[in-house]
Protein backbone atom coordinates (compact mmCIF):
# COMPACT_ATOMS: atom_id res chain seq x y z
CA UNK A 1 0.00 0.00 0.00
CA UNK A 2 1.29 3.43 -0.78
CA UNK A 3 -0.11 6.64 0.32
CA UNK A 4 0.29 9.91 -1.68
CA UNK A 5 -1.22 12.98 -1.98
CA UNK A 6 -4.73 13.57 -3.94
CA UNK A 7 -4.69 14.96 -7.19
CA UNK A 8 -7.91 16.99 -9.21
CA UNK A 9 -8.09 13.83 -10.95
CA UNK A 10 -8.39 11.75 -8.02
CA UNK A 11 -11.84 13.80 -7.26
CA UNK A 12 -14.62 12.00 -8.72
CA UNK A 13 -12.56 8.41 -7.10
CA UNK A 14 -12.41 10.21 -3.75
CA UNK A 15 -16.16 11.05 -4.00
CA UNK A 16 -17.10 7.45 -4.71
CA UNK A 17 -14.90 6.05 -1.74
CA UNK A 18 -16.25 8.66 0.32
CA UNK A 19 -20.07 7.71 -0.74
CA UNK A 20 -19.35 4.36 0.01
CA UNK A 21 -18.35 4.71 3.69
CA UNK A 22 -19.87 7.77 5.30
CA UNK A 23 -23.57 8.67 5.37
CA UNK A 24 -23.12 12.80 4.73
CA UNK A 25 -19.95 11.86 1.88
CA UNK A 26 -18.32 14.78 0.08
CA UNK A 27 -18.91 15.39 -3.49
CA UNK A 28 -15.94 15.21 -6.12
CA UNK A 29 -16.35 19.19 -6.18
CA UNK A 30 -15.66 19.67 -2.35
CA UNK A 31 -12.42 17.55 -2.42
CA UNK A 32 -11.20 19.49 -5.47
CA UNK A 33 -12.02 22.40 -3.49
CA UNK A 34 -10.04 20.92 -0.56
CA UNK A 35 -7.32 20.28 -2.93
CA UNK A 36 -7.06 23.96 -3.68
CA UNK A 37 -7.07 25.55 -0.11
CA UNK A 38 -3.43 25.65 1.16
CA UNK A 39 -4.47 25.15 4.57
CA UNK A 40 -5.61 21.69 4.03
CA UNK A 41 -4.13 18.07 3.24
CA UNK A 42 -5.85 15.49 0.99
CA UNK A 43 -4.20 12.02 0.67
CA UNK A 44 -5.50 8.86 -0.38
CA UNK A 45 -4.30 4.98 -0.14
CA UNK A 46 -3.59 2.68 -2.39
CA UNK A 47 -2.89 -0.59 -2.74
CA UNK A 48 -3.10 -2.83 -5.97
CA UNK A 49 -6.87 -2.84 -6.43
CA UNK A 50 -6.77 0.59 -6.03
CA UNK A 51 -8.21 3.08 -3.85
CA UNK A 52 -8.58 1.65 -0.34
CA UNK A 53 -8.72 4.92 1.86
CA UNK A 54 -8.48 8.60 2.03
CA UNK A 55 -8.04 11.30 4.76
CA UNK A 56 -8.36 15.25 5.03
CA UNK A 57 -7.23 17.45 7.61
CA UNK A 58 -7.13 21.14 8.04
CA UNK A 59 -4.01 22.90 9.66
CA UNK A 60 -4.54 26.28 11.21
CA UNK A 61 -3.10 28.88 13.66
CA UNK A 62 -1.16 25.78 15.28
CA UNK A 63 -4.62 23.20 15.58
CA UNK A 64 -5.36 21.00 13.54
CA UNK A 65 -8.74 19.56 12.62
CA UNK A 66 -9.74 15.86 10.86
CA UNK A 67 -12.33 16.40 8.26
CA UNK A 68 -12.49 12.96 6.66
CA UNK A 69 -11.26 9.57 6.95
CA UNK A 70 -12.40 6.44 5.11
CA UNK A 71 -11.25 2.87 4.53
CA UNK A 72 -13.09 1.35 1.85
CA UNK A 73 -15.45 -1.70 3.45
CA UNK A 74 -13.85 -4.40 1.80
CA UNK A 75 -10.20 -3.06 3.03
CA UNK A 76 -10.73 -2.63 6.14
CA UNK A 77 -9.14 -4.01 9.36
CA UNK A 78 -5.81 -4.45 7.53
CA UNK A 79 -3.94 -0.84 9.39
CA UNK A 80 -5.01 1.64 6.51
CA UNK A 81 -7.07 3.69 9.32
CA UNK A 82 -4.08 3.74 11.04
CA UNK A 83 -1.51 4.15 8.77
CA UNK A 84 -3.59 7.63 7.27
CA UNK A 85 -3.85 8.82 11.19
CA UNK A 86 -0.26 8.51 11.72
CA UNK A 87 0.29 10.45 8.14
CA UNK A 88 -1.72 13.17 10.07
CA UNK A 89 0.13 13.23 12.79
CA UNK A 90 3.40 13.52 10.70
CA UNK A 91 2.72 16.16 8.85
CA UNK A 92 0.65 18.64 11.21
CA UNK A 93 1.49 21.98 12.19
CA UNK A 94 -0.02 21.74 15.19
CA UNK A 95 2.88 20.95 16.97
CA UNK A 96 2.47 21.96 20.73
CA UNK A 97 -0.74 22.16 19.60
CA UNK A 98 -4.23 20.50 19.51
CA UNK A 99 -5.95 18.18 17.35
CA UNK A 100 -9.92 18.36 16.57
CA UNK A 101 -11.49 15.98 15.20
CA UNK A 102 -15.53 14.93 15.36
CA UNK A 103 -17.04 11.91 14.98
CA UNK A 104 -20.89 9.87 14.92
CA UNK A 105 -21.78 9.18 18.15
CA UNK A 106 -22.46 5.72 16.68
CA UNK A 107 -19.26 4.97 15.07
CA UNK A 108 -17.80 3.20 17.93
CA UNK A 109 -15.28 1.98 15.97
CA UNK A 110 -13.90 5.21 15.12
CA UNK A 111 -14.11 6.16 18.67
CA UNK A 112 -11.90 3.27 19.66
CA UNK A 113 -9.26 4.19 17.03
CA UNK A 114 -9.23 7.51 18.07
CA UNK A 115 -8.61 6.82 21.47
CA UNK A 116 -6.24 4.74 21.02
CA UNK A 117 -4.43 7.68 19.68
CA UNK A 118 -4.64 9.52 22.93
CA UNK A 119 -7.97 11.56 22.00
CA UNK A 120 -10.72 12.36 24.61
CA UNK A 121 -13.87 13.43 24.15
CA UNK A 122 -14.27 17.01 25.06
CA UNK A 123 -17.92 18.02 23.62
CA UNK A 124 -21.01 16.72 21.83
CA UNK A 125 -22.62 18.94 18.98
CA UNK A 126 -26.59 17.63 19.55
CA UNK A 127 -28.47 16.64 16.42
CA UNK A 128 -25.35 17.44 14.58
CA UNK A 129 -25.33 14.62 11.48
CA UNK A 130 -28.51 13.80 9.44
CA UNK A 131 -29.76 10.26 9.71
CA UNK A 132 -31.50 9.03 6.50
CA UNK A 133 -35.07 8.25 8.63
CA UNK A 134 -34.83 12.52 8.61
CA UNK A 135 -33.99 12.36 12.44
CA UNK A 136 -30.34 13.26 13.33
CA UNK A 137 -27.24 12.20 15.50
CA UNK A 138 -24.83 13.93 18.13
CA UNK A 139 -20.96 14.57 16.64
CA UNK A 140 -18.96 13.57 19.41
CA UNK A 141 -16.39 16.16 20.10
CA UNK A 142 -12.81 14.93 20.46
CA UNK A 143 -8.77 16.45 21.09
CA UNK A 144 -5.50 15.44 21.45
CA UNK A 145 -2.61 18.07 23.13
CA UNK A 146 0.21 17.83 20.90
Amino acid sequence: MIVRPAAANDCTALAALDARCNPSPWSATQFAAALQNRFDTVLLAENADGLCGLIVWQNICGESELHLIATAPECRRQGIATRLMQHWFDHTTADGGRLFLEVRASNTAAQTLYRKYGFQECGRRKAYYPLENGAREDAVLMEKSC
